[in-house]
Parts: structure tokens; sequence; C-alpha cells
């Protein structure tokens, strides 16, 4: 048996040059794309370009720093001594399945409740809804996002999903049909998120029910009434009845009953009629 010698070592990487190189070159960008990050975070904000640049380069930091580390290894394999054929169907699925893993990674991060992001495009479309509402539209993002790159990772593979989604056609038909009343709700909530008759902090009267909304969920509004208590009037309720904003109307009108006895004379009546007009 040879022994392991330094020339030997020596002749180890010198058969590895190029592919060490571009390991270690990739990975020393790896290393610094925190760095080069916070930088550019730091620009954004002094310059104030948008309040939004800084959520999008922290929602894709580990997922580019993941396809970075990925990128190292595939670059180190295709410039090494192993003969490896460089067009290998099977490198370019796997860099591309890589790439697709990143990108969910990044949206799924973007679509965070919690996320600055997502929170900001809320309020930006006036949405006045209680914590736990956002945490529900952050879950239905979530699960889209994760389907998405199901399937997007199976074409990239060539499995055939269209039992899948046949499937999941089926089953979409059945929870329907269980849960026809809870739908109509979630569905009511949404006209109401969309079409706004009212938000939060609003005096509503609907449904024999009047007081001030105090949260907006899928399933019902909380109204509170001038009575202190807490009625939960179910959305799809709400969307076929009559609903009467107070706090939208532009003026307030006020009738006054002003009573005169019999004995009341013709000229005191217009003394009176003259004092009004002055008083108003």
């Amino acid at each position: 048996m040879e022994a392991f010698t330094f020339d030997n070592i020596l002749t180890v990487l010198a058969t590895w040059k190029h592919s060490l190189i571009v390991f270690v070159v990739v990975m020393l960008i790896r290393y610094f794309f925190k760095i080069i990050i916070t930088k550019i975070v730091s620009w954004i904000d002094k310059k104030g370009i948008s309040e939004n640049a800084e959520g999008i380069l922290f929602a894709f930091h580990n997922p580019l720093r993941l396809f970075l580390l990925i990128l190292a290894f595939y670059c180190a394999i295709l410039y090494s001594p192993l003969n490896i054929d460089a067009s290998n169907p099977y490198f370019d699925k796997i860099m591309r399945t890589t790439l697709i893993v990143c990108m969910i990674w990044g949206l799924y991060n973007l679509s965070s409740a919690t996320h600055g992001l997502f929170v900001n495009i809320l309020k930006r479309s006036n949405l006045k809804i209680d914590s736990s509402l956002a945490n529900i539209f952050s879950t239905i993002a979530h699960i889209l996002i994760v389907i998405l790159g199901f399937m997007m990772i199976a074409k990239e593979w060539n499995y055939d999903i269209s039992a899948f989604i046949a499937s999941l056609g089926i089953g979409s038909l059945a929870v329907a049909l269980a849960a026809k009343d809870s739908l109509a709700n979630v569905f009511g909530g949404m006209i109401i998120l969309i079409d706004k008759p009212f938000i939060v902090g609003d005096w509503i009267s609907a449904n024999g029910v009047e007081g001030t909304v105090e949260k907006i969920s899928f399933r019902s509004t909380g109204i509170r009434t001038f009575f202190r208590e807490l009625v939960y009037v179910p959305n799809s309720l709400l969307t076929n009845t009559p609903i009467t904003n107070f706090t939208k109307r532009e003026t307030r009108r006020i009738e006054y009953k002003f009573g005169l006895s019999e004995r009341t004379t013709t000229r005191q009546k217009e003394k009176d009629m003259k004092d009004i007009k002055q008083y108003l």
C-alpha cells in the first residue's frame, strides 16, 4: 500500500484545485452575504426608499444563504475530477428544485402575520382587523404557497399532479357540503372585509342589533350594544340584511317638539317663532 506522503497531498490538491477554488469563492460570498444585506438595509433606512424593502431582504435572507450553499457544492462537483457530465438532467433538476424551495421559503416568510410587509399591506387596505384575523389570513397564504411549491416541484420531476388536483376538488366538495353554514359565514366575512359596509369602531344597526362594531372574524361580527352587551351576529345574516351605518352619515337631523297651550295668542306664537329663528 502506497504511503500517504506530502507529495500525494499536493497531487490531490492540484487535481481538485479548480473545484476547491470555486467552492471557497462561493462560500466566501455566502459568508459575507449577511454583512452585505445589513449594509444595504442600513442604506435603505437612511435614504428612506421603501419601508417594505427591509422586510423583503430579511425574508429572503436565509433562503438565499441556503441556495448559495447548494450552489457551492454544485459548482465544486462540476469542476471536480470526477468527470461528471455538466449536462446531467438530474443536476439541473436538483438546482431548479433548490431554487423553487428557496423562493417558496421566502414567500412563506413574507406572508407571516408578524412580518412587517404583510402588516403594511393590511393597513394600506384599510382592514382594521384584530390579530386573530390577521393570523387567519397568514395561515391561508401559507397553505396556498406550500401547495404552489409542491405542485411546482412535482412538475419539475415529471410527476402527474392531475390526480392530486382532482382529489383536492372532490375533498373540497365534501367539506363544502358538510360545513355549508360555516362556509356561508366565512364567505360572508370575506364580503364584509372586501365591500366594507362597516369597519371596527363604526356604529351600526343590523338584524335588530344596534351598537359599536368591536371585532370582525370569519364566522361572526361582534357588536357592543349601548347596554354594554357583546352580541355576535353570524356574517351570513349581515350579508343578507339591510345595514344602517350611523357613523358614515354626513349630517344629523334632530327634531324638537314644542308644546303650546290653547290660550296662546297669535302675537305670542309669532314671538315664539321669531325667538326660535333667532336661536337657530
